[in-house]
């Protein structure tokens, strides 16, 4: 660090000196979290600090007399001076850094546990857990599932975490991958993703591993549900053209849903309970058979589902 060109008091504001570069903190978070004294070549190591680095740190920490040699010669240790006043203030900066990283990990658990409909995993960004992450880079959350409910579900742990961003100050991007996302490359590398941190579901090896190449297997991706719900709505137009009291039924299937329903499912009950309040018959079979993004988007709740007989499924 260079020099500053106006100095200030060493003993009114020692924590210029203490704290003045990230080697200092780095060897005072290693001293503060060991009770015994320590090498320098195991601070170095625990620091992931060259020992020139620590070497240097260690001589301006004992000038400040926060630090303090124990020994002699080749057995020479260092620990942190516990008679020094700022030692414990020094202890619980540090224990309250730790805690804070402990209060994330377990708000995104906690999070991820508390979506209604579990996806098959979710994982911590390998960045922050081999530690190569930087402070303008956000926390990024993986959601894994072959579910056509994905883009849902990431929705939903967004809204989960608004909290915990605020808490901790952080900032968390939250990405949905399906089995096809990663089959076709369009995530993170697999030596990427084999480091992430479980944080629900299986974990990256359960998933990786199980993709290889198997003939008879088919993945499906978002287009393949998308298809699927379109086939379904065109079998319920047909049967609303023979039953109008589907309609009726499907009403009477929202009132129900709605207690237990998650709120982005209820944002999309909303919508169709709108629908079937306005639409005409004809204007309800349309909306089932287009293929656009809306009527695409509201196909993935359809309230008729629930209603059709096995033989019309």
């Amino acid at each position: 660090m260079r020099p500053t060109s106006r100095p200030q008091s060493a003993v009114r504001m020692p924590l210029n000196r203490m704290l003045g570069t990230e080697a200092n903190v780095r060897v005072l978070r290693v001293l503060t979290d060991r009770a015994a004294p320590m090498s320098p070549s195991d601070v170095a190591r625990h620091a992931e600090l060259q020992r020139s680095s620590v070497h240097r740190a260690l001589r301006g920490l004992e000038e400040s007399a926060i630090v303090e040699y124990v020994g002699t010669g080749p057995h020479t240790h260092v620990a942190l001076r516990a008679r020094h006043p700022l030692a414990n203030a020094i202890r619980t900066l540090f224990a309250q850094e730790r805690l804070r990283y402990e209060k994330l990990i377990r708000g995104l658990k906690a999070a991820a546990a508390a979506l209604e409909h579990p996806p098959m995993a979710v994982w911590l960004d390998d960045r922050l857990a081999r530690g190569t992450d930087r402070a303008e880079q956000p926390i990024v959350v993986y959601v894994i599932d072959s579910s056509r409910a994905l883009t849902r579900d990431a929705e939903l742990l967004r809204r989960e975490l608004a909290h915990l961003e605020k808490a901790l100050d952080v900032q968390i991007d939250v990405q949905a991958l399906s089995n096809a996302d990663l089959d076709a490359g369009l995530g993170p590398s697999d030596s990427d993703l084999r480091n992430a941190v479980p944080l629900l579901g299986l974990p990256p090896d359960g998933i990786l591993n199980a993709r290889l190449p198997q003939p008879e297997r088919r993945i499906r991706t978002h287009g393949d549900h998308d298809a699927a719900a379109l086939d379904t709505g065109a079998r319920i137009a047909d049967a609303i053209k023979r039953d109008a009291t589907i309609v009726d039924e499907a009403r009477r299937y929202i009132d129900r849903r709605w207690k237990t329903a998650s709120p982005g499912e209820r944002k999309e009950l909303a919508e169709w309970k709108q629908i079937l309040r306005t639409a005409t018959p004809a204007q309800l079979r349309r909306i089932l058979i287009d293929p656009g993004p809306r009527a695409t988007r509201l196909r993935q709740t359809l309230p008729f589902v629930g209603v059709l007989n096995k033989a019309m499924r």
